[in-house]
């Protein structure tokens, strides 16, 4: 079984797990177009897609679309954050630089955001004054304490997806998630790592999604039905999963990975990642 994760670390960090994730993304879970609501709303959610599939930003923003369409079929304007995912703080500044002057005018302001994306996304919350704006943010698929694939990445171009890095270091730091924002996790639940966060009430929603625990579900979850209307339900101060506060630093980030493989195997898995992924 590690066998098998360790491979897959290896090319889904690289160039081929890329392009397999976006061979996925655009054949699997389609979904309908969704039509438009009839004029804007103030309720604003900002979609930060996390490291980019495409270079352009409409090819990104359609691996996005059934996401998108249940948004604005919710009442919300949708709005994109086209962060590329390398760089949490670059990340964090290009969404402030979004996010904050549709506060003049918005009614509420919510972010959902993918992978890579989360974390950026967290840093503009808890560091950039963000948190005062926000008031739901939705991780989907967030490695919120590292993963072991964002360690073979440029150290200036992925890195900080790793749990070793710095950029990870700082944002766990204390507790997680400052408020009044409130918080949610929505994915895959054979996701590399479980998206938790300390210091505050989170909404956890893992549900199946196809592919789970090949590292394949991480790049169609914001297309597969299931998790989309999760996301609506978050955006809608609900919760379809359970609302869970763990005590700050009451985990670390070895316990956060390979949630979907249980037991004595799951154990195993995680207690070889230093070994396999050693530290700098």
């Amino acid at each position: 079984m590690f066998a098998v994760l360790t491979r897959g670390l290896t090319a889904l960090s690289g160039g081929v797990g890329m392009t397999a994730l976006a061979l996925a993304a655009s054949t699997v879970l389609a979904a309908p177009t969704t039509a438009e609501p009839g004029g804007p709303s103030t309720r604003v959610v900002v979609i930060v897609p996390g490291q980019q599939l495409y270079a352009d930003e409409g090819q990104n923003e359609e691996t996005f679309r059934p996401l998108a369409d249940a948004i604005r079929a919710a009442g919300h304007r949708v709005v994109y954050a086209h962060a590329g995912g390398k760089n949490v703080a670059d990340d964090a500044r290009l969404i402030k630089d979004v996010v904050d002057p549709l506060a003049a005018d918005a009614e509420s302001i919510d972010i959902v955001a993918h992978s890579a994306g989360g974390l950026g996304a967290r840093h503009y919350l808890k560091f950039l004054g963000g948190a005062v704006l926000v008031g739901e943010y939705v991780a989907i698929g967030t490695a919120q304490y590292g993963s072991p694939g964002g360690c073979s990445q440029p150290r200036d171009a992925g890195y900080d997806t790793c749990m070793y890095a710095d950029a990870i270091k700082r944002l766990n730091a204390g507790p997680d998630a400052p408020g009044p924002t409130r918080y949610s996790v929505v994915q895959s639940d054979g996701e590399w790592t479980d998206g938790r966060l300390d210091g505050t009430a989170q909404c956890r929603a893992y549900s199946p999604v196809p592919l789970a625990n090949t590292g394949f579900d991480h790049a169609i979850e914001m297309r597969d039905p299931t998790i989309v209307s999760r996301v609506v339900t978050s955006l809608r101060g609900g919760c379809a999963g359970r609302v869970v506060s763990d005590p700050v630093d009451g985990f670390d980030w070895q316990s956060t990975l390979f949630p979907g493989i249980p037991g004595p195997a799951g154990d195993a898995v995680r207690d070889a990642v230093p070994g396999v992924v050693p530290g700098p």
